[in-house]
């Protein structure tokens, strides 16, 4: 899904995505507002974290207090990003797009190059997909 299919679906799904300054975030999903850092390097990163972000609103993930060192928010939390980074590499990798680079013999590092995306979420792709 390229960076404008991503916004259009937001657009569609009467989702606001704004730009904010964070210190510490890339990005932030909360009451069907999309909140983006302004100072994000380049459009493959804003394309991630958008996905990202629209993975917390379609698995229907919940907001967690983000800084909190509580165990169990700190659980929650990393089962809402699990499940959100899967929903954004469906839609970033699908399986049919990874399995015919795997094809052709391409390195983790021309798919991501391929697909515009950074190497870690193809590694995470190969662990979604199962494959060794």
């Amino acid at each position: 899904m390229e960076l404008n299919e991503l916004y259009n679906l937001a657009e569609g799904e009467n989702l606001k995505v704004y730009f904010t300054k964070f210190n510490k975030l890339n990005g932030l999903f909360l009451e069907n507002n999309i909140f983006l850092n302004k100072n994000i390097l380049n459009t493959k990163c804003e394309r991630m974290v958008l996905a990202e972000e629209l993975g917390h609103y379609f698995t229907g993930v919940y907001s967690t207090p983000p800084f909190s060192t509580e165990y169990y928010y700190k659980l929650l939390r990393s089962k809402n990003e699990f499940k959100a980074r899967k929903w954004m590499i469906s839609n970033l990798i699908p399986f049919s797009s990874l399995k015919r680079f795997l094809g052709a013999n391409y390195s983790k590092y021309d798919i991501a190059e391929e697909l515009d995306v950074d190497v870690s979420l193809v590694e995470d792709a190969f662990y979604i997909y199962n494959i060794s």
